[in-house]
């Protein structure tokens, strides 16, 4: 890939890390409201430890490009 489809692939990378982050932070909403009536909130506990892992992927791969477009920019790529 070249400079300006690393660029591309950030862009999305932003976007998907900052839809995540909006999941993540509803999914905790929706456990505390469970656990504040008083119901099992195992199930929604699981999704949102699901949600985070999903995130952290998230990070991780956007730090792999931004190491690339890094290369790129140096002349390493």
């Amino acid at each position: 890939m070249d400079l300006e489809e690393e660029l591309g692939e950030l862009c999305v990378a932003d976007k998907h890390i900052a839809r995540g982050l909006e999941l993540v932070e509803q999914q905790r909403k929706r456990v505390r409201a469970l656990d504040g009536v008083g119901y099992d909130s195992a199930s929604a506990t699981r999704l949102l430890v699901a949600l985070q892992a999903s995130l952290d992927a998230m990070a991780e791969h956007r730090a792999v490009i931004q190491e690339t477009i890094a290369m790129i920019r140096s002349g390493l790529r």
